[in-house]
């Protein structure tokens, strides 16, 4: 039909394996069927996603900072979290090079 798909469209759009919330992020860190009753790979997509933004939480930054090679103790999580909000206060979406700023 040639017709856009929304991106918050269900199950198809591509939002739909995307999560921006902290507890939802969480939830689906430490068990993804909370919130994905459908894999991402069933309808055609590579992997859900956890987007960084200001509602996002401590497991989602851990995650993302563990998923580029950084493991941090809690202090050192607690710290870069408190930078990581006021970064995610200025901008939209947080980058893989955002993270690396913050943690050098």
């Amino acid at each position: 039909m040639r017709m856009p798909v929304q991106p918050n469209k269900a199950i198809v759009g591509k939002n739909a394996f995307a999560h921006s919330s902290g507890i939802h992020q969480d939830g689906f860190l430490k068990h993804r069927e909370n919130y994905e009753i459908i894999r991402p790979e069933d309808v055609g997509l590579d992997e859900a996603g956890i987007i960084l933004t200001a509602r996002s939480g401590r497991h989602a930054l851990k995650h993302h900072l563990e998923r580029l090679g950084y493991t941090l103790d809690k202090e050192a999580l607690a710290s870069t979290y408190e930078r990581f909000l006021v970064l995610a206060d200025a901008k939209k979406d947080i980058v893989d090079e955002d993270l690396l700023t913050l943690v050098k």
